[in-house]
């Protein structure tokens, strides 16, 4: 068996896939099906039931043990034939399968949908042995088997490693494509020449890119007619004396094979070819190229301005083909990201898939012809895609792919080519070599985008609403190129980053490379201990040779180099995941919110309830589902909502919103067109209903267009239409429910090698659907063609269940036209979807039918009871039940322009006896209103007309229609009961309540029927609304608005957050409830301040009510009387003072913080914690100042509070008062009346210098020591608060001011720690640096640069925004200077390379090299010219002499250029020792001659654009500032500061003028 399956030959080809099995003695093929030399391969199977060992170690996890071997004692040839063949039937019947048992079997484990465990495949075996079962192989056979069929049928799974060391497994597409060629019910239907059928498209083979665009080159190089073979680029003799050269073949539908060519003439110089193109029926060819040049041998055949023509003959692919037939078949490749895993845990599988691009549509979306490629959780998508490319590339040339044609009978010759890369949006932006949606330049498609600020502009706005300029496949290889180049040189990092941000491209491929180039040229500018840094030419060196490592075409994404693939052009904008979770999603999620908002989310969630979904063909409404878990659905969901959700909110929501839902529906019925009749004007319909969705999203949340890109994506939808057909030919629907296969194979596939397990397993599925299919294989032995026997090929037909499994169940299983479903009898419980029991079928005589009722004249077509019907199927398949509207052709069928009726079903009736009779359906005629419904603008039908009788055969289809009940009095009064469990529960749900108005609004967003749809209404009531007149003003107002809606957004942020700060302050400013602080008395309370005492907020943080005290209680100590009346606290922004409880919580916070705060810096603040924690908890910086009592013996009058701003004010004004010493005995008795030295009373004010009254401290220490213990201080903690307690309170504000400078240089040196990294700092410092490099004065480049800029930085810290705090810290001071030097080398090394690239290589002239080194915000004046000549000149002589210094080394660039300038420098100072104004004039005359040196190396080409120039008041500050303070930098003894300030005071008094300033910086 193993021989005659054996797989030694190539499926496709004729090579090897393997080494063939080897046997002992040859035994032929009828030896074999006769069951000989079987007997001993038999018995050593049934003694060693384990399978081999490479097996046994990789297998899943459910055969981890050890599968027992079943020993056999005796084995005779009947037991061993009865084992092995069961029934003893011939094993022919079942070939390949040796029995009827084997082919079950293997049916069975090959099913895609219904995989098993290697323990319930045991399982089952086991079970049907134990039942006796007849035939049931063992495992280990029927692995055997599989695995010598599948050698047989050609093993299409290959090993693939990658460049990056990655290895998996992919199943070869080229024996996908031959398996499809070698199968006979297949073979028919593939497509080798496009179709042309005028302006209708319903295929991909009918679109542009097949037809027309396609290089010449990729399609099907010939035809075979009348025994001839006649190529592309050959000479054809034509009936009539004509001859031609076609050039590529297409079918015209409906008139046979054409081509396009051009057509040839005779003249006497010989055959002259036009050079236009036309078009000739291939019917008319006579004669071909070899019989045109054996009659003409020896002769010149073409004229000489033709000859090249000649050249051409014969096509190279006549000689390849020796005789047989071309045909070259494009492929559609799928590739995503997929889970392998059935639970939650993401297992990224980056899976490929392919169909056949020769097959029609519909054959497309069946299963079985989506065929797996390769997946792997550890190779990239491009690395997959490189595999395929390269298996693609292999099947052209010399080398195609020698394939069985199963309906011709022999080999023919196949070259592959791809159609298009359908995907989501993130996998083809990778496949376009594109940075993805979240780049500025965003689209894949063109060159739309920019920065926030463009999208917003008036100007930028409307760009994001239309395509923009295409990118090209050119164009994108180019700049991933540059990239690379761009990758070797030093100091890459930020212009590759800024260079893919600007061009939007980013290679996945080339970016690992890229970066590696980024990385070493780090390491080689770093310094080690066993090597120096290298220069910036010695990098680019490294680097270069590096990248040269790199085989060809392996940096770099190979779909860029696949001919007649554009990856922007084909890779169309995908209908599922642009629309439907694009637009359609964000739709509803701003809808539901207004619902939610405007309080009718109920509502509408009860219409959805009552949608009716008859027409719809779509699973149940779920609208509860829908409505709870709205932020989380699928496709499915709004595919669904898409066609009713303009009847749900109908009435709800404001009319622009209502009018975005009837755009959006109108859309989706055009995407999910399978049928276009006139291509342009579909074009152009879908064209506008694109716009208008995307308009409405611009009116209605101008946002949505600038954050979500798939607005303009889907704006290039009608050009893919146009060049590869319908929509639903690129949905990925088909693909993404084949991940459901995937996952299963993945379940339960080797988790150690799953690429290699998964794609094992689909080829043996693809092998067994083949084999029992009646597909063909290549038998090794016989060297023949065969195909599987009769019986197994008629076991499909008559085993629907089997092949269903294997997703081959004909279409005779699906139910006819015709069919009934009767009803069952009222009460009756079960399942309902089947035909009910005879006694269970509800009867009724004919005068009890509703038919008799509305039709009495009507004679009965049977005597005996009529059974009512539940439903019937319709013409088109469609379910019908009674209360379905309908289309039925009410008279004879004269062609597809008949107009059709739309009628709702009454009754369905059956002769309960008279089986014989056919059914009877009831209809009533629906009257079409001539006017669109005023808010859906959608056909009115009214269901007033006549009753008539049909036969089923005449109901063409089922058509949705929603009850008109914004015209009704429909209310959402009515309940329906909640089912669960198939059980009616106590709950229930709110529904529409119905009127009985008999009127219909015909749902024009139903996807189902369109077509028919379209039919029966007239143009009239077809034709779209038009939403919007002047779009170009609606895109301004929506720029518009969009920046006023940023602007208000920023404003009511930062009037929040301003608003928060104030209402801290506030609560922190409020004075605490008692006079703590005890060096004055407030007036005792009166009537009006205690009945405002309710209103009042104590803010004592952390006191409890029991120490509280009253305000009316006073306290009598040593003849001091404390009163206490609290003021009120402050109002909040409504004028309404804050609650109690409320802000005492706030308060707690605010104390939880700062004490968290405080004992995290407890260890290094020393004493000063305790009073910043006394600071924070008392928060007295802003409460009003107490003031020290007068001596109680003399009156103990009260005096005025005092405010501690006046306080500080007067501390600040007055050292003598830190100097003021209270006497020792002072501070333990009540306080002494203060003098000055005079012996007069000081200000009250100075007062507050004096320690509070003992009573009064101790009340503090009190509250403070209990504070402390109820927040766990140590008592190293709680000892200084108590000191702090103890102070004056202006020690107290002295000690809190010392802490917040503390404060204040902790924050600005961590502010400095992180400005530092900051992007702002780094690009304030780039302007600076580069304003210097390009100032067209400055004396060096690299000479003491660096610590020029830092002295001019040290006097001028804003211009980069730093503080004083970081110039006066030594490290903080050189980590500047060390960015200045690291920026540098950055700006130099740009500056290099653009001087090498633009200026040597490209040789621009000296305004285009002007305005292309112009950079860092520094705009171009006269003097640029003759610095920029000046540098160009050293970069082409450093370039070409290469100087070495003393030390025999290179000298770098940049040093070489220093030189320069210091020679210049000298000679001119020797020339004008003293004369200043003299040596800078010779300076400029100097630059001048370098400057026409240069002009007349390099002609001026460029415009007047290149041209402009800045005067002084044009150029930016920084700039001017720059040009003005590299004068002063010192880089040799040339020139000295005082020198330089002569020059700026020279000039006849000039000084501060404009013309000093231009002397100056001349």
């Amino acid at each position: 068996m193993r021989e005659a399956l054996s797989g030694g030959v190539l499926f496709s080809a004729g090579e090897e896939f393997g080494s063939q099995r080897q046997r002992d003695a040859d035994i032929s093929l009828e030896e074999v099906l006769s069951g000989a030399g079987l007997f001993e391969a038999m018995c050593e199977s049934l003694g060693e039931e384990a399978p081999p060992d490479e097996w046994a170690a990789g297998g899943d996890e459910d055969d981890m043990g050890r599968i027992g071997a079943r020993v056999i004692s005796h084995i005779n040839p009947p037991e061993a034939a009865r084992d092995m063949f069961g029934s003893g039937e011939r094993v022919t019947d079942y070939f390949p399968y040796p029995n009827k048992g084997m082919l079950k079997t293997d049916i069975l484990f090959s099913a895609p949908e219904l995989r098993f465990s290697r323990r319930q495949k045991e399982a089952v075996l086991a079970w049907g042995k134990e039942l006796g079962a007849r035939e049931v192989p063992s495992l280990y056979r029927l692995e055997n088997f599989q695995k010598d069929a599948l050698e047989a049928c050609g093993n299409p799974t290959k090993r693939v490693q990658t460049r990056a060391g990655n290895i998996f497994y992919h199943n070869s597409v080229q024996q996908s494509i031959a398996r499809d060629y070698a199968h006979p019910d297949i073979r028919p239907l593939i497509k080798a020449y496009p179709v042309f059928s005028g302006n209708r498209v319903t295929e991909h083979y009918q679109g542009s890119k097949w037809l027309v665009d396609a290089p010449d080159e990729l399609l099907t190089p010939m035809i075979r007619l009348h025994d001839r073979d006649f190529y592309v680029n050959e000479l054809t003799y034509c009936e009539g004396g004509q001859w031609f050269i076609p050039k590529r073949f297409f079918e015209f539908e409906g008139h046979g094979m054409w081509a396009v060519g051009h057509n040839v003439a005779a003249t006497p110089d010989g055959l002259v070819v036009s050079d236009t193109r036309s078009m000739r029926a291939c019917c008319e060819f006579r004669n071909n190229w070899p019989e045109v040049e054996a009659w003409n041998t020896g002769k010149t055949i073409f004229a000489p301005v033709s000859a090249s023509y000649a050249s051409k003959m014969p096509n190279p692919d006549r000689i390849t083909a020796g005789g047989l037939e071309w045909e070259c078949p494009p492929l559609i490749i799928f590739i995503d990201d997929v889970s392998g895993n059935s639970s939650k845990q993401w297992n990224v599988h980056y899976s490929c898939y392919m169909s056949n691009g020769g097959l029609p549509r519909a054959e497309i979306e069946k299963t079985k012809h989506i065929r797996f490629v390769a997946t792997s959780p550890h190779a990239s998508p491009m690395e997959i895609v490189q595999a395929v490319c390269e298996d693609i590339r292999r099947s052209g040339g010399t080398t195609p792919i020698k394939a069985w044609d199963a309906v011709r009978k022999r080999y023919v010759l196949l070259r592959l080519w791809l159609l298009f890369l359908p995907g989501d949006n993130p996998m083809q932006a990778e496949l376009c070599s594109h940075i993805g949606l979240n780049g500025n330049f965003f689209c894949r498609c063109c060159h739309a985008g920019g920065d926030k600020e463009f999208k917003e502009s008036n100007s930028g706005f409307p760009s994001l609403l239309r395509p923009g300029r295409p990118r090209t496949v050119s164009e994108t290889r180019n700049t991933v190129m540059d990239h690379l180049i761009a990758a070797t040189h030093a100091a890459a990092e930020k212009p590759l980053r800024d260079a893919i941000t600007k061009s939007g491209i980013k290679d996945s491929l080339s970016m690992p490379i890229i970066n590696r180039l980024v990385a070493l040229g780090k390491v080689f500018r770093r310094s080690t201990p066993d090597r120096k840094a290298m220069t910036p030419e010695q990098v680019n060196q490294k680097l270069h040779a590096e990248l040269l490592k790199n085989p060809e075409g392996m940096a770099m994404n190979p779909l860029l180099n696949m001919e007649g693939l554009d990856v922007h052009q084909d890779t169309p904008v995908e209908p599922l995941h642009t629309h439907l979770l694009g637009v359609v999603k964000y739709f509803w999620a701003q809808t539901t919110w207004v619902l939610e908002k405007s309080g009718h989310f109920a509502t509408f969630q009860a219409r959805l309830n009552s949608l009716s979904k008859f027409g719809l063909k779509v699973p149940n409404i779920m609208a509860d589902y829908m409505c709870r878990y709205r932020g989380s659905l699928i496709g499915k969901h709004f595919k669904t909502i898409s066609q009713i959700m303009s009847f749900a909110v109908c009435g709800l929501v404001e009319e622009n919103l209502q009018n975005a839902w009837l755009a959006i529906g109108y859309l989706t019925v055009l995407l999910w067109e399978t049928e276009i009749d006139d291509i342009n004007s579909y074009v152009k319909t879908l064209r506008k209903a694109i716009d208008d969705v995307i308009d409405f999203a611009a009116q209605l949340s101008p946002s949505l267009i600038t954050d979500k890109n798939k607005f303009h994506i889907l704006s290039h939808l009608p050009d893919h239409v146009l060049r590869h057909g319908p929509a639903l030919l690129f949905s990925t629907e088909r693909y993404e429910s084949f991940n459901h296969i995937f996952r299963l194979c993945s379940i339960h596939s080797n988790r150690q090698a799953p690429s290699r397990d998964i794609a094992v397993t689909f080829a043996n599925q693809d092998r067994c659907r083949h084999m029992v299919s009646g597909g063909f294989w290549l038998d090794s032995r016989t060297n023949t063609w065969v195909n599987a026997a009769p019986a197994v090929r008629a076991h499909l037909e008559n085993n629907i269940l089997d092949a269903r499994l294997l997703g081959l169940a004909p279409a005779s299983s699906e139910p006819s036209p015709g069919k009934v479903t009767l009803s069952k009898v009222a009460g009756k419980t079960g399942r309902t979807l089947r035909q009910p029991p005879p006694n269970q079928v509800s009867t009724c005589d004919w005068v009890q039918t509703k038919t008799h009722e509305h039709l009495p004249n009507l004679v009965a077509r049977s005597d005996g009871p009529w059974s009512k019907a539940q439903s019937v199927i319709a013409g088109n398949g469609d379910n019908v039940s009674v209360g379905t509207e309908v289309l039925v052709l009410l008279g004879e069928i004269v062609d597809s322009a008949t107009p059709l009726v739309f009628c709702s079903v009454v009754e369905l009736l059956q002769p309960a006896q008279q089986s014989d009779k056919q059914s009877i359906i009831t209809v009533r005629r629906s009257v079409l209103s001539a006017e669109l419904h005023t808010h859906l603008r959608m056909p009115v039908l009214s269901r007033t007309g006549s009753f008539h009788v049909l036969e089923p055969q005449e109901l063409l289809c089922a058509i949705n229609v929603q009850h008109n009940c914004s015209s009704s009095t429909c209310t959402a009064s009515g309940t329906q009961v909640v089912r669960q469990e198939r059980e009616s529960t106590s709950q229930s749900r709110t529904v529409l309540l119905h009127s009985n108005s008999p009127l219909y609004v015909v749902n024009m967003h139903a996807l189902h029927n369109q077509h028919l749809l379209a039919r029966a209404l007239p143009e009239s009531l077809r034709t779209p609304a038009s939403y919007f007149t002047d779009r170009t003003a609606l895109h301004t107002a929506a720029a518009e608005s969009l920046r006023d809606g940023k602007l208000r957004k920023k404003i009511a942020k930062e009037a929040a957050v301003r608003k928060s700060a104030e209402e801290a302050l506030r609560r922190m400013n409020t004075p605490a409830s008692l006079n703590l602080i005890g060096i004055g008395e407030t007036s005792p309370p009166t009537a009006d301040s205690e009945a405002q005492d309710n209103e009042r907020q104590n803010t004592l943080v952390d006191l409890e009510p029991s120490r509280i005290v009253d305000n009316s209680v006073s306290v009598q100590a040593s003849g001091v009387k404390l009163h206490e009346s609290a003021p009120a606290a402050p109002r909040g922004p409504r004028q309404r003072r804050p609650k109690t409880q409320t802000s005492s919580r706030t308060n707690d916070q605010g104390a939880s913080t700062s004490r968290g705060q405080g004992a995290s810096r407890g260890r290094r603040a020393g004493p000063t914690r305790g009073r910043e924690a006394a600071h924070d908890r008392a928060a007295i910086g802003n409460q009003p100042a107490p003031s020290v009592g007068e001596d109680p013996g003399e009156g103990g009058g009260m005096v005025g509070e005092q405010s501690v701003d006046a306080a500080l004010a007067l501390v600040q004004g007055h050292s003598s008062i830190m100097d003021h010493q209270v006497p020792t005995a002072a501070r333990d008795s009540q306080p002494l009346a203060a003098s000055d030295d005079d012996g007069e009373l000081l200000d009250p004010l100075l007062q507050a210098t004096f320690p509070r009254t003992a009573l009064t401290a101790q009340l503090l220490r009190n509250s403070a020591e209990e504070k402390c213990e109820s927040e766990n201080l140590n008592a190293r903690q709680t000892e200084e608060v108590l000191a702090f307690c103890m102070l004056s309170p202006v020690e107290m504000l002295v000690d809190l001011k010392i802490h917040l400078f503390k404060i204040e240089t902790d924050l600005l040196r961590r502010y400095f720690r992180l400005y530092i990294r900051h992007p702002d700092f780094a690009l304030r410092l780039r302007n600076c640096v580069g304003a210097v490099i390009l100032a067209h004065n400055v004396p060096a480049y690299l000479q003491n640069v660096t610590n020029s800029i830092a002295e001019y930085l040290e006097k001028h810290l804003d211009t980069v925004a730093l503080t004083q705090q970081c110039r006066d810290d030594a490290a903080d001071w050189a980590i500047v200077k060390t960015a200045i030097a690291d920026m540098l080398t950055q700006v130099r090394s740009g500056l290099k390379s653009k001087l090498e690239l633009d200026g040597l290589k490209k040789g621009e002239d000296i305004y285009e090299l002007t305005k292309s080194v112009m950079g860092y915000d520094v705009r171009p004046r006269k003097e640029h010219w003759g610095r920029l000549a000046f540098l160009r000149h050293c970069a082409q002589q450093h370039k070409t002499t290469l100087p070495k210094g003393p030390d025999g080394k290179i000298i770098g660039f940049w040093a070489y250029v220093d030189n320069m300038l210091k020679d210049v420098r000298a000679s001119i100072k020797n020339k004008h020792p003293i004369d200043t104004i003299a040596r800078k004039r010779e300076e400029a005359n100097f630059f001048a001659t370098i400057l026409q040196l240069d002009v007349s190396k390099y002609p001026i080409k460029s415009g007047g654009v290149a041209q402009t120039v800045y005067n002084t008041p044009d150029i930016p500050n920084l700039q001017y500032a720059m040009e003005r303070a590299v004068v002063s930098f010192v880089v040799d003894d040339t020139e000295r500061p005082d020198i330089i300030r002569n020059i700026a005071g020279a000039g006849g008094g000039a000084a501060g003028s404009e013309d000093g300033e231009d002397i100056l910086m001349s």
